[in-house]
């Protein structure tokens, strides 16, 4: 990460040069004023217009800014990465890639419950960019000591501190790495050409606008797709295919498996190794999105599994009430939830853990590939 940041950087400070060179009269030789003079009047025109516009505030500032973090983070991989990609093997590499970002975007989310680590985040920011302290809510945020950003019914006061809270990150609660999840799993089930629009969030006509999907697809047989992460946009893409005639999909992001989030420690079930170097890997054949840790992984012994010893093991299990290892308060009884199997282990009696560990509950120890329902249509006729 701190390569690409240096990178990105040196693309400021290149531009900065330019600018910081061409903006000073001694620069110039008196015969080169002329020039000095008109980059010096176009920069006052320049600035007056982009004050008109407000661009400045769509490069930085509190209104949007997880936006704005966002856009950038994809602008790295689906702006610039994306023409990383020579061969297929390094569409694997990307692939990878994206997952490795996936779960690094899930742990700064870490600070929705570590007061420690947001505090220290918070601290960080106001060394770096010292007018962030200016901001309305910023020192509630700073001095918040429970957990904030989760979806829960708060109060009006504790849902702007929410609010507030989701502009210190990149499109909090899965909303960045679901879209760039989506355009690994169309690139893997080689759904067609894949044409991202996240960045083109509205597209220009002189007279008229329109907001395009996430993604349109150019199938292999010449059909086009809109694509659309995440319900509640129905409205938008169906005004969007009625006016271009482009029928869209909207992927729902709830069902996916990469939305879990521990409901004992409010952390998000993140990618292991295994999965990750199978799903980037198109020699590895994926033919259901779950999968049996005990049974199928290669990275850690059957024993270390069944006592938590990797960190990424999800654990969800159905009420038995003739079992004795799946009699207990994380069990599911309604609802299916997935939690950590090591926060399970950490959260039960001695005995009761003993229990569960000597079990080797293939059907509870499990972990998932990204995976979209809602698209087997297209990508059955593709492939």
């Amino acid at each position: 990460m701190e390569a690409i940041f240096r990178k990105l950087k040196y693309s400021v400070k290149h531009l900065e040069t330019l600018h910081q060179v061409f903006k000073k009269r001694s620069n110039f030789s008196s015969q080169e004023q002329i020039d000095c003079k008109i980059y010096l009047e176009n920069l006052k025109k320049f600035r007056q217009v982009s004050a008109e516009l407000g661009l400045q505030e769509q490069l930085y500032g509190q209104t949007n800014r997880q936006m704005i973090l966002a856009d950038l983070i994809e602008y790295i991989y689906l702006g610039r990465g994306y023409y990383s990609m020579r061969t297929k093997q390094d569409k694997g590499r990307f692939i990878k890639l994206i997952l490795y970002i996936t779960n690094i975007l899930m742990s700064y989310e870490t600070i929705t419950t570590s007061r420690n680590l947001r505090t220290k985040v918070l601290r960080k920011l106001v060394s770096k960019i010292p007018q962030i302290s200016d901001e309305e809510r910023f020192n509630e945020l700073l001095s918040h000591s429970g957990t904030v950003g989760l979806p829960e019914k708060d109060s009006d006061a504790a849902k702007k501190l929410n609010q507030y809270f989701d502009s210190m990150l990149p499109k909090t609660a899965g909303g960045l790495w679901h879209e760039l999840l989506v355009f690994v799993f169309l690139l893997r089930n080689d759904a067609g050409y894949i044409i991202p629009l996240l960045l083109a969030q509205r597209l220009i006509g002189l007279e008229r606008n329109i907001i395009p999907p996430d993604f349109l697809i150019i199938t292999h047989d010449k059909r086009l797709y809109g694509i659309e992460v995440g319900t509640k946009k129905e409205i938008q893409s169906g005004s969007f295919s009625l006016q271009t005639s482009i029928p869209t999909a909207t992927i729902n992001t709830i069902n996916s498996r990469a939305s879990d989030r521990c409901p004992i420690c409010h952390r998000w079930l993140q990618f292991c190794d295994f999965v990750i170097d199978k799903y980037s890997d198109f020699d590895t054949e994926i033919s259901k999105p779950e999968v049996r840790c005990l049974e199928e992984c290669t990275l850690y012994s059957k024993q270390d599994i069944a006592e938590g010893v990797c960190p990424y093991t999800k654990y969800s299990r159905n009420l038995a009430r003739t079992r004795p290892y799946a009699q207990h308060p994380y069990v599911n009884k309604r609802k299916t939830l997935h939690y950590h199997y090591r926060c399970v282990l950490d959260n039960v009696p001695q005995n009761t853990r003993n229990v569960i560990i000597q079990a080797n509950d293939s059907i509870a120890l499990k972990t998932h590939y990204p995976y979209y329902p809602g698209l087997e249509e297209l990508i059955q006729k593709e492939s």
